[in-house]
């Protein structure tokens, strides 16, 4: 639905100039090896895939002897699942190493800072604690650069180039905290423009789309749903001040209606991009858009049962994570609290990275029905959203298996038969002995990080005590 009038990105003298001597010359001052990491990852992602999977599993046996030598958390934990790094020879193997929960980074995090890099300056990067617990996690410089060059990427794929514009629809911009310096890399680097997703009301949104009208980007960033929010305020304002060659969605899970109304209202495919902040980028859409690319340069990743067995291609499970790359603070079998299909199909882009079919969202945000069974938050959402009139923003809450509330933003025709098909759709969903009430709002509000939750579940569920199960 870009309007004609749109500015397609393009007379940008500087993006070639940034690309061929800024970056290069900022990385010779900065002494970051990060171009260089970038020219291998071009290349090295276009290997067979078994080439691939054989680098991965070296990658992956050394972080876990690493681990086991050099830190006390892990020593004790191999030891006492009676496992030794040395004779680890499969995936199967790799089941016997004891899970990695947030629990254990909040009890433990002394324990998990591997020997060398004790009482040595180290970054931290803490999550936001939207599932309930905040964790920090520390890694050293040349770990940073890797996962630098390695979003950057997998961002490619979207398109954009190092050194063109880009507007972010993001909150609390790092490179405001770095003073002049980083208001100066901005301008001559990174070359963004910022839209807080905390403070997101009309006249912001008004005053960064004039402000990309003047200054096109060539990318789109932001959060699934604030992207979202971004591109319905331009729909009904009848006016795309501009239309960039990429999009990528992060931080969140895309919603398939919110990929819907921004790919129309920018006639440009949305990238979808997964990541934590714990282990950085997990995995990515490239431009066949079918599947995300697991990172295998920087992470293993396993998608298990609730019984801790593998899921088999096509079948959900709870995603683990083993960071190939910070030595500083091993991040080994971590349990992160989101769900994925798994999939042992191919890319028709030539890509030898293996695939998720796709992240189905966050434990927690799982129903349970009042006869054990199990909803993903994010297919009820879709649902709900795509069938019920006048509906604008939804928030599903389950109190007990059997009592719901439902925050609603209502649109101008939303009436008596939307409310009758959410009568509908509950008794469908739920079954008849549910009870549920509205909780009518102006607004559904962002997280402190920025991000959106559509369902929270207050139910445990099987994958709840997942890590506690396996473990034993």
């Amino acid at each position: 639905m870009a309007s004609p009038n749109s500015i397609s990105f393009g007379g940008d003298i500087l993006a070639p100039i940034v690309r061929a001597a800024i970056a290069p010359a900022w990385a010779r001052w900065e002494r970051s090896p990060y171009l260089k990491h970038l020219r291998a990852l071009r290349n090295t992602q276009f290997q067979p895939r078994d080439v691939i999977l054989g680098a991965q599993w070296e990658a992956l046996r050394k972080i876990l002897l690493h681990g086991y030598e050099q830190t006390t958390y892990y020593r004790e934990r191999f030891d006492e699942a009676g496992v030794n790094p040395r004779e680890l020879d499969s995936v199967d193997d790799l089941l016997r190493v004891p899970l990695l929960t947030k629990a254990d980074l909040r009890e433990r995090p002394g324990a998990m800072v591997a020997l060398p890099f004790r009482g040595i300056p180290l970054h931290v990067n803490k999550t936001s604690g939207s599932t309930g617990v905040s964790v920090q996690v520390k890694y050293d410089e040349i770990t940073g650069q890797l996962r630098r060059a390695m979003t950057l990427r997998s961002d490619e794929w979207s398109r954009w180039r190092l050194g063109e514009r880009v507007a972010a629809v993001w909150g609390n911009p790092e490179y405001v905290q770095r003073g002049w310096r980083g208001r100066l890399r901005n301008v001559l680097l990174e070359r963004a423009t910022y839209l807080d997703t905390l403070k997101m009301d009309e006249s912001a949104m008004r005053r960064f789309a004039d402000t990309l009208r003047r200054r096109p980007p060539s990318l789109l960033f932001g959060h699934a749903h604030s992207l979202y929010l971004f591109a319905r305020f331009l729909r009904f304002g009848g006016d795309v001040p501009f239309r960039p060659k990429g999009i990528i969605s992060s931080a969140m899970v895309l919603h398939d209606w919110e990929r819907e109304v921004i790919e129309d209202v920018f006639g440009t495919p949305v990238t979808n991009r997964y990541g934590c902040e714990e282990v950085s980028l997990i995995a990515c859409e490239c431009e066949q858009h079918n599947g995300l690319h697991v990172n295998a340069d920087g992470v293993f990743v396993e998608i298990i049962r609730a019984d801790g067995s593998p899921a088999q291609s096509g079948e959900r499970g709870a995603v683990v994570v083993t960071d190939l790359v910070n030595y500083a603070m091993p991040m080994i079998r971590y349990q992160i609290g989101d769900m994925a299909t798994a999939t042992d199909r191919e890319c028709g882009c030539g890509r030898g990275l293996p695939l998720i079919e796709r992240v189905e969202g966050r434990i927690a945000d799982y129903v349970v029905t009042p006869t054990g069974e199990m909803i993903s938050g994010i297919s009820l959402t879709e649902n709900f959203a795509m069938l019920i009139p006048g509906l604008v923003q939804l928030q599903i809450v389950q109190e007990t298996a059997s009592q719901f509330v439902f925050r609603i933003v209502r649109g101008a025709d939303f009436g008596d038969e939307s409310l009758q098909v959410l009568e509908k759709l509950v008794r469908e969903r739920f079954g008849c002995g549910v009870e549920y009430e509205c909780d009518f709002v102006d607004r559904i509000l962002p997280e402190p990080s920025g991000k959106y939750r559509f369902c929270v579940s207050k139910v445990p569920n099987p994958f709840s005590s997942v890590a506690s199960s396996v473990s034993k």
